[in-house]
């Protein structure tokens, strides 16, 4: 039988949070972002992280902030 989903459900999705930093990080942030996809393209660490709000990305950003990362851009994005 389906249901329809509470109206609470959508706050229960997970958003996409992108994070560009400059310079090409390797192992170094990988390791210390496990959850998160990693690529490195033309001088630049583009980061992709599945959070559950803007709290979660914050803490994402101060990981990075704390490997002395320097931001270029962030945006969040609904799937």
């Amino acid at each position: 039988m389906d249901r329809d989903p509470s109206p609470g459900a959508a706050s229960h999705r997970r958003r996409i949070g992108r994070i560009v930093v400059r310079d090409e990080f390797g192992p170094l942030l990988a390791a210390a972002l496990p959850e998160c996809e990693i690529s490195a393209v033309s001088g630049k660490t583009h980061i992709t992280a599945y959070v559950r709000d803007e709290a979660e990305l914050f803490g994402v950003l101060e990981r990075l902030r704390d490997l002395g990362a320097a931001l270029v851009s962030v945006s969040i994005d609904d799937p």
